[in-house]
Protein backbone atom coordinates (compact mmCIF):
# COMPACT_ATOMS: atom_id res chain seq x y z
CA UNK A 1 0.00 0.00 0.00
CA UNK A 2 1.23 3.55 -0.63
CA UNK A 3 2.53 5.08 2.57
CA UNK A 4 0.93 8.20 4.02
CA UNK A 5 3.38 10.56 5.67
CA UNK A 6 2.97 11.41 9.34
CA UNK A 7 2.88 15.12 8.56
CA UNK A 8 0.13 14.66 5.95
CA UNK A 9 -1.92 12.61 8.42
CA UNK A 10 -1.63 15.39 11.01
CA UNK A 11 -2.67 18.06 8.52
CA UNK A 12 -5.71 16.02 7.53
CA UNK A 13 -6.89 15.11 11.03
CA UNK A 14 -5.94 17.92 13.44
CA UNK A 15 -6.82 21.60 13.37
CA UNK A 16 -3.64 22.40 15.31
CA UNK A 17 -1.60 20.06 13.12
CA UNK A 18 1.69 21.93 13.51
CA UNK A 19 1.50 21.73 17.29
CA UNK A 20 0.52 18.05 17.24
CA UNK A 21 3.33 17.17 14.84
CA UNK A 22 5.88 19.14 16.86
CA UNK A 23 4.84 17.42 20.10
CA UNK A 24 5.00 14.01 18.41
CA UNK A 25 8.59 14.76 17.34
CA UNK A 26 9.47 15.82 20.90
CA UNK A 27 7.99 12.56 22.19
CA UNK A 28 9.98 10.62 19.60
CA UNK A 29 13.23 12.27 20.76
CA UNK A 30 12.50 11.52 24.42
CA UNK A 31 11.65 7.91 23.64
CA UNK A 32 14.67 7.25 21.46
CA UNK A 33 17.01 8.84 24.01
CA UNK A 34 15.51 6.70 26.77
CA UNK A 35 15.57 3.60 24.58
CA UNK A 36 19.35 3.62 24.89
CA UNK A 37 18.90 2.96 28.62
CA UNK A 38 16.01 0.48 28.60
CA UNK A 39 14.13 -1.54 26.04
CA UNK A 40 11.03 0.50 25.16
CA UNK A 41 10.82 -0.46 21.49
CA UNK A 42 12.69 -2.95 19.33
CA UNK A 43 15.84 -1.46 17.84
CA UNK A 44 14.98 -2.96 14.46
CA UNK A 45 11.90 -0.70 14.28
CA UNK A 46 13.68 2.61 14.93
CA UNK A 47 14.43 3.44 11.29
CA UNK A 48 10.73 3.25 10.45
CA UNK A 49 9.57 4.80 13.72
CA UNK A 50 7.13 7.34 12.31
CA UNK A 51 5.20 4.74 10.33
CA UNK A 52 5.68 1.66 12.48
CA UNK A 53 4.84 3.27 15.79
CA UNK A 54 3.44 6.80 15.61
CA UNK A 55 1.20 6.65 12.54
CA UNK A 56 0.15 3.10 13.39
CA UNK A 57 -1.24 4.41 16.69
CA UNK A 58 -2.68 7.70 15.45
CA UNK A 59 -5.00 5.96 13.00
CA UNK A 60 -7.31 4.78 15.79
CA UNK A 61 -8.58 8.35 16.17
CA UNK A 62 -11.14 7.59 13.44
CA UNK A 63 -12.78 5.01 15.73
CA UNK A 64 -12.81 7.16 18.89
CA UNK A 65 -14.65 10.35 17.87
CA UNK A 66 -15.45 11.75 21.32
CA UNK A 67 -12.29 13.06 23.00
CA UNK A 68 -14.13 13.81 26.25
CA UNK A 69 -14.95 10.16 26.93
CA UNK A 70 -12.98 8.10 29.44
CA UNK A 71 -10.19 6.20 27.69
CA UNK A 72 -7.87 3.53 29.07
CA UNK A 73 -4.80 2.20 27.26
CA UNK A 74 -3.73 -1.12 28.77
CA UNK A 75 -0.17 -2.41 28.62
CA UNK A 76 0.83 0.98 27.31
CA UNK A 77 4.58 0.32 27.57
CA UNK A 78 6.35 3.23 25.91
CA UNK A 79 3.05 5.08 25.56
CA UNK A 80 1.97 3.55 22.28
CA UNK A 81 -0.79 4.52 21.88
CA UNK A 82 -1.40 5.98 25.37
CA UNK A 83 0.87 9.03 25.24
CA UNK A 84 -0.14 9.67 21.65
CA UNK A 85 -3.81 9.72 22.65
CA UNK A 86 -2.99 12.54 25.06
CA UNK A 87 -1.09 14.41 22.36
CA UNK A 88 -4.16 14.02 20.10
CA UNK A 89 -6.31 15.73 22.71
CA UNK A 90 -8.11 13.00 24.67
CA UNK A 91 -8.95 14.57 28.02
CA UNK A 92 -9.89 11.72 30.38
CA UNK A 93 -7.10 9.26 29.89
CA UNK A 94 -5.73 6.39 31.96
CA UNK A 95 -2.53 4.50 31.10
CA UNK A 96 -1.92 1.07 32.61
CA UNK A 97 1.67 -0.17 32.77
CA UNK A 98 2.78 -2.52 35.54
CA UNK A 99 6.52 -2.00 34.93
CA UNK A 100 7.81 0.72 37.33
CA UNK A 101 10.58 1.69 34.91
CA UNK A 102 8.19 2.17 32.01
CA UNK A 103 5.73 4.00 34.25
CA UNK A 104 8.55 6.37 35.22
CA UNK A 105 9.17 6.99 31.52
CA UNK A 106 5.47 7.80 31.07
CA UNK A 107 5.75 10.33 33.91
CA UNK A 108 8.76 11.86 32.18
CA UNK A 109 6.76 12.29 28.97
CA UNK A 110 3.86 13.77 30.91
CA UNK A 111 6.08 16.39 32.51
CA UNK A 112 8.22 17.31 29.52
CA UNK A 113 5.34 17.47 27.03
CA UNK A 114 2.75 19.04 29.34
CA UNK A 115 0.30 16.15 28.95
CA UNK A 116 -2.62 15.08 31.12
CA UNK A 117 -3.21 11.44 32.05
CA UNK A 118 -3.29 9.17 35.09
CA UNK A 119 -0.88 6.24 35.30
CA UNK A 120 -1.66 2.95 37.02
CA UNK A 121 1.47 0.95 37.86
CA UNK A 122 -0.32 -2.33 38.47
CA UNK A 123 -1.94 -5.16 36.47
CA UNK A 124 -5.18 -4.16 34.78
CA UNK A 125 -7.01 -6.96 36.63
CA UNK A 126 -6.38 -5.12 39.92
CA UNK A 127 -8.17 -1.94 38.79
CA UNK A 128 -11.87 -1.42 39.47
CA UNK A 129 -14.40 1.32 40.14
CA UNK A 130 -14.13 2.99 36.73
CA UNK A 131 -16.54 3.13 33.81
CA UNK A 132 -14.31 3.30 30.76
CA UNK A 133 -15.82 4.25 27.40
CA UNK A 134 -12.92 3.31 25.11
CA UNK A 135 -10.31 0.64 25.80
CA UNK A 136 -7.22 0.56 23.62
CA UNK A 137 -4.35 -1.91 23.42
CA UNK A 138 -1.44 -2.62 21.11
CA UNK A 139 0.75 -5.73 21.28
CA UNK A 140 -0.65 -6.52 24.73
CA UNK A 141 -2.55 -9.82 24.74
CA UNK A 142 -5.04 -11.93 22.76
CA UNK A 143 -8.47 -10.33 22.40
CA UNK A 144 -10.17 -12.86 24.70
CA UNK A 145 -7.75 -12.03 27.52
CA UNK A 146 -8.16 -8.27 27.00
CA UNK A 147 -11.92 -8.60 27.42
CA UNK A 148 -11.50 -10.82 30.49
CA UNK A 149 -9.03 -8.63 32.40
CA UNK A 150 -11.02 -5.44 31.79
CA UNK A 151 -14.36 -6.79 33.06
CA UNK A 152 -14.20 -4.66 36.23
CA UNK A 153 -13.86 -1.30 34.45
CA UNK A 154 -16.34 -1.48 31.57
CA UNK A 155 -20.00 -0.67 31.08
CA UNK A 156 -22.50 -1.89 28.53
CA UNK A 157 -21.49 0.63 25.88
CA UNK A 158 -17.72 0.29 26.24
CA UNK A 159 -15.91 0.06 22.92
CA UNK A 160 -12.62 -1.82 22.46
CA UNK A 161 -10.32 -0.34 19.82
CA UNK A 162 -7.48 -2.82 19.38
CA UNK A 163 -4.44 -2.64 17.13
CA UNK A 164 -3.83 -6.23 16.08
CA UNK A 165 -1.43 -8.13 13.85
CA UNK A 166 -2.16 -11.03 11.54
CA UNK A 167 -3.25 -13.26 14.46
CA UNK A 168 -6.43 -11.21 14.89
CA UNK A 169 -8.60 -13.57 12.83
CA UNK A 170 -7.83 -16.67 14.91
CA UNK A 171 -8.23 -14.65 18.13
CA UNK A 172 -11.77 -13.68 17.16
CA UNK A 173 -12.75 -17.36 17.12
CA UNK A 174 -12.60 -17.33 20.93
CA UNK A 175 -14.95 -14.36 21.38
CA UNK A 176 -18.57 -14.96 22.40
CA UNK A 177 -20.43 -13.94 19.24
CA UNK A 178 -23.76 -13.96 21.09
CA UNK A 179 -22.52 -11.26 23.45
CA UNK A 180 -20.12 -9.21 21.32
CA UNK A 181 -20.08 -7.81 17.81
CA UNK A 182 -16.97 -6.60 16.02
CA UNK A 183 -15.71 -5.01 12.87
CA UNK A 184 -12.24 -5.20 11.36
CA UNK A 185 -10.74 -2.18 9.62
CA UNK A 186 -7.62 -2.13 7.44
CA UNK A 187 -4.47 -0.58 8.85
CA UNK A 188 -2.90 2.27 6.90
CA UNK A 189 0.57 1.12 7.92
CA UNK A 190 0.52 -2.64 7.28
CA UNK A 191 -1.36 -4.98 4.98
CA UNK A 192 -1.17 -7.70 7.64
CA UNK A 193 -2.60 -5.63 10.49
CA UNK A 194 -6.13 -4.63 11.44
CA UNK A 195 -7.94 -2.31 13.79
CA UNK A 196 -10.49 -4.48 15.58
CA UNK A 197 -13.42 -2.57 17.09
CA UNK A 198 -15.56 -4.57 19.56
CA UNK A 199 -18.72 -3.75 21.48
CA UNK A 200 -21.52 -5.55 23.28
CA UNK A 201 -24.58 -6.49 21.27
CA UNK A 202 -27.77 -4.70 22.20
CA UNK A 203 -29.45 -8.06 22.79
CA UNK A 204 -26.98 -8.82 25.57
CA UNK A 205 -27.47 -5.55 27.43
Amino acid sequence: MPKQSLQDFCKKNFEDSNKVFSTLMEYKKILLDENNKMNLIGKSTIDDFDQRHILDCLQIINHMPNKDKQVMDIGTGAGLPGVLLSIMGYQNLYLVEKSPKKSAFLETCKGHLGLNYKIYTKPISEISGLNIDYITARAFAPIEKIIHVTKNIIHKKTIYVLLKGKSYFSELNFINSEKYSWQNYPSITSDESKIVVIGMKWSSL
